[in-house]
């Protein structure tokens, strides 16, 4: 499996004006490929393979001395991000688009990089043909016999970052003692089928709307409009290290406690277009939710499973009867009996379900759930891990 570890990085003032002059030469070779690639379909009808560009990118080098001076693997990385986004185009539309070399702030390095990562004492150095000294500062310690598969610089608002990516080995699969839930909702971000909440997300947007404001005033095109949109991104920034820095401990505190996983299949983009509910949905970040959570799984060796959540909500977690009910009702209550918050109702379902897909004895589970609710009464949501903006 592959696991990426982001690090900080240490750099000089030039070395952040030699990164720079470097993202303005791989957005200029981005769109002379692009541009190779569309007058080749229109003379002859054919496209034009990767190979054929990095013969292309050759000759480019002999010519050009300041794409000589740097490291033909950091142009072929700017040449395959160019192949994956025309393999894109064709299994998903989406045309590729010209770059700025504003907006060009990455860097790709997919081969040799072992070569490029190397200890001198206590610092970890990146070194690369053409590139600046990068001193890698990790948070955490890397896998010490693994292979790095991958190098990626990125320059962000606030800082400049590089990701390694190692290719680990899978962990064994854990055998299953302790299973959950998960239902994920607006009210409460996550409901867990032994009745723990997580608290929503609620973003605090005063200082965004005034720096947005701010950008709206100035001329377009001025130093002054570009100044008040780099103060926007670097406050959007601190905002998303916030969420990320969140969601890795509460998926780590739950990879933790559980280990087997049952999580909704929710297509979001298409509730995003519900534009009374949009806002609130994408506050919950639940996609980033789920990827994470998926990783955390993976490598602790827990078993997670994605299950269909239609009619979690309507179907009664004791009995299996359908109860309709609209968005607005919270409470589940079925004739049989059984009453509970409408949420963890939904959570019970979803684990039932994730248990089926595992192959495990649902039967068994609902007894052992009617038991314990027979001995302490339904489950009382409690907070698991509370959101601070």
């Amino acid at each position: 499996m592959i696991r990426t570890y982001k690090c900080r990085v240490r750099l000089s003032k030039t070395g952040h004006e030699r990164l720079g002059e470097i993202f303005s030469l791989s957005a200029e070779l981005y769109n002379a490929g692009l541009e190779s690639r569309i007058d080749c379909y229109k003379k002859t009808g054919k496209g034009r393979s990767l190979y054929d560009q990095y013969k292309e990118l050759v000759q480019v080098r002999a010519e050009l001395p300041e794409f000589e001076a740097i490291s033909s693997i950091v142009f072929r990385g700017v040449l395959s991000r160019l192949d994956k986004a025309y393999k894109r185009f064709f299994k998903h539309g989406g045309f590729p688009r010209w770059k700025s070399r504003r907006r060009w702030r990455s860097i790709e390095i997919n081969d040799q990089c072992w070569r490029m990562l190397k200890r001198e004492g206590n610092k970890l150095v990146l070194k690369v043909k053409g590139l600046p000294r990068i001193e890698v500062k990790p948070s955490r310690e890397l896998p010490p016999n693994a292979l790095l598969k991958a190098i990626r610089i990125t320059r962000k608002p606030l800082r400049t970052e590089v990701a390694l990516s190692y290719d680990l080995p899978t962990p064994e699969a854990k055998p299953v003692s302790n299973p959950v839930g998960i239902d994920m909702g607006i009210s409460k971000r996550l409901m867990l089928s032994n009745g723990e909440t997580v608290e929503k997300r609620t973003i605090d947007r005063k200082k965004l709307i005034r720096l947005q404001r701010s950008v709206s005033r100035k001329v377009k095109g001025g130093n002054n409009r570009r100044k008040a949109a780099s103060m926007l991104a670097k406050e959007w920034q601190r905002v998303s290290d916030k969420e990320r820095d969140y969601l890795h401990r509460l998926t780590s505190e739950i990879v933790k406690m559980y280990d087997f996983i049952a999580v909704e299949k929710l297509k979001t983009k298409n509730m995003l277009r519900n534009e009374n509910l949009a806002k609130s949905i994408s506050e919950q970040t639940w996609g980033k939710f789920i990827t994470l959570l998926n990783e955390k799984a993976e490598s602790a060796g827990v078993k997670m499973v994605a299950v269909n959540p239609k009619e979690t909500s309507q179907e009664c977690s004791s009995c299996g009867a359908t109860v309709k009910k609209d968005l607005s009702v919270r409470t589940h209550k079925c004739e049989c009996g059984y009453e509970a918050d409408r949420d963890l109702n939904a959570a019970i379902n979803i684990l039932h379900r994730g248990i089926t897909i595992a192959g495990g004895n649902v039967t068994r589970m609902v007894g052992r759930m009617r038991e314990k609710q027979a001995d302490v009464g339904p489950a009382r949501p409690r907070t698991v891990l509370g959101y601070v903006n």
